[in-house]
């Protein structure tokens, strides 16, 4: 969960209105800010769901509505265009945002919330800058209009951040801090993206490193905001999260007209939601009027209430809203969580455990105990990661109608491609590395009501320079074992694995599950350096065959 710090004086100073600190204690637990530290500085942890409170500018905007000091959905008012971008074909990153903020007054504690928010913005939403970046600029120090092209990497010297020569955009990722670490992320294209103005001043090496020209300073008072990244949706989300941050300041936002779009679009999004189901889901009694002041107090609009159906308007920097249960949420928040009464549930029957969730944590003890550690992933995936880069065809497979990224677009088959993420995501860890996942996957079955069906599946890897057949056949073995069960291993061919080092696990004539080496080529697709060994089992079969 995000972790950062905000300056208590500078957030009474945003509200608007004296608060207290005891109260303030209070109510940032009831709006998902966990209070890790007290003082001058106030350290907080939220949920990563939330980065438009990832500021205090942020904070300040939700607890002025909780408070009832503001009300309804924030207006900001739009400047016109008066700067344009021509972005061209951009393979390795090739969607690009641009926004506009004027008259601003930067102090320290704005500059130094904005850096903060630019972090905590590339790190969650941006997936470590893989998905988007933010480049932040002293609008002054450059002459529109702009452009974003790809050029090659030799041809092209700027001073970037923290440097005091110029360099080619090779010589920052082998020489610049931030060209090392987020390097990766272009590398592989023969030519890298690029931020200029009309004299070919480079603002920007985007993911990477902004440049020296355009550094922001306590005498900057009008900035440029640049989004890039590979997910449309996400790099929208990002600018209007910093340019409605930055409108909280006093700060005028101006349209960009970005080839033939103009940004930030802050048009609100609209969802209906139904006073019956937020009360049958919060166990309230809410008239229409009731539920109207507590969404204006989670700074929504109302467009309309009629039938007991509300049309709610949705504020263009929250992110986080996909489904009328998240605005019931917020409705339970500005209610106050602590003003819930707890009831015992009325249920003419007593509960019991469910066998095959009994029969899962058996099989999480005995995991943990062979060594490995338990990790939890999404149900929701992507194609690519599903049979791209573990080099299988693509099959039916349960999608989603609008996603909201491509990494989030289909319901997993198999779990074993995620824990291969995971060891790709921890390549700076100590070895061995032996990690499991005990979840659902969901698959196609035209027989069910639902035409999909759940299945439990165990998915285990074990990453280390001598990884080998003969160990994840060990465990399997060992697995069987504690289970007093027989398990048959047979020779198989499969895509993801090493031929000659496959095979699948049957149990009463049953295939239940596959287990190898995995191939070099899957390897280099999630760019992992070391072998690994892996295996996935049915769980729902072997539980019934247990019995």
């Amino acid at each position: 969960m995000p972790e950062f710090t905000i300056n208590l004086k500078d957030l009474k100073n945003l509200m608007g209105k004296e608060v207290s600190d005891e109260k303030l204690k209070e109510i940032l637990p009831l709006n998902k800010l966990e209070i890790e530290e007290w003082g001058p500085e106030i350290k907080i942890e939220t949920n990563p769901d939330r980065p438009d409170l990832f500021s205090a500018e942020g904070i300040a905007r939700q607890l002025k509505g909780f408070l009832g000091f503001s009300k309804g959905l924030p207006k900001y008012e739009n400047l016109k265009q008066k700067i344009k971008v021509n972005a061209e074909n951009v393979k390795v990153r090739p969607y690009i945002v641009c926004g506009i903020v004027r008259g601003l007054k930067l102090t320290d504690d704005l500059i130094k919330s904005l850096m903060q928010l630019q972090d905590l913005l590339d790190l969650t939403i941006g997936r470590g800058r893989k998905k988007t970046s933010t480049g932040i600029h002293d609008l002054s120090k450059v002459k529109p209009p702009f452009t974003y092209k790809e050029i090659e990497p030799e041809k092209i010297k700027f001073v970037p951040l923290e440097m005091n020569k110029e360099l080619n955009l090779k010589e920052i990722l082998e020489k610049h801090p931030k060209g090392r670490e987020y390097g990766h992320i272009v590398s592989s294209g023969k030519k890298w993206p690029i931020l200029v103005d009309s004299e070919n001043n480079v603002l920007s090496f985007p993911p990477i490193i902004n440049g020296e020209l355009t550094r922001v300073t306590e005498k900057t008072k009008d900035l440029f905001i640049d989004v890039t990244g590979l997910d449309k949706n996400a790099i929208n989300q990002v600018l209007n999260i910093i340019v409605t941050s930055l409108a909280e300041r006093g700060g005028k936002i101006e349209l960009v007209k970005v080839n033939n779009e103009l940004k930030p679009d802050l048009k609100p999004k609209e969802i209906e939601v139904e006073l019956k189901e937020a009360n049958d889901l919060l166990g309230l009694n809410l008239n229409e009027n009731e539920a109207k002041q507590l969404l204006e107090r989670a700074n929504y609009g109302v467009s309309q209430i009629k039938n007991g159906k509300i049309k709610v308007l949705i504020p263009a920097y929250r992110a986080d809203i996909l489904h009328p249960v998240d605005i019931i949420e917020d409705i339970a928040i500005s209610y106050g969580l602590n003003n819930f009464k707890p009831e015992m549930p009325k249920l003419p029957f007593l509960g019991s455990s469910n066998y095959l969730e009994d029969f899962c944590e058996t099989m999480r003890n005995l995991m943990i105990g062979l060594g490995f550690q338990e990790v939890l992933n999404f149900i929701l995936t992507s194609k690519e990661s599903q049979f791209k880069l573990m080099e299988v065809k693509e099959e039916e497979v349960v999608e989603l109608m609008k996603p909201v990224s491509l990494n989030y677009s289909m319901c997993r088959k198999w779990i074993l491609p995620e824990l291969l993420e995971n060891l790709s995501e921890n390549k700076h860890h100590a070895f061995p590395q032996k990690m499991f996942e005990i979840g659902n996957c969901v698959e196609v079955d035209l027989n069910e009501e639902t035409k999909t069906r759940d299945i439990k599946k165990l998915s285990a890897v074990i990453s280390h320079s001598k990884a080998n057949f003969s160990e994840i056949t060990s465990i399997i073995n060992s697995i069987a074992d504690n289970l007093n069960l027989k398990f048959k291993l047979e020779n198989h061919n499969h895509p993801s694995f090493i031929k000659g080092r496959c095979g699948k696990i049957l149990l009463n004539s049953k295939e239940i599950g596959i287990f190898g080496e995995i191939h070099p080529q899957v390897l280099n697709n999630f760019k992992i350096e070391k072998p690994v060994v892996g295996f996935e089992l049915n769980i729902n079969i072997l539980a019934s065959q247990k019995v």
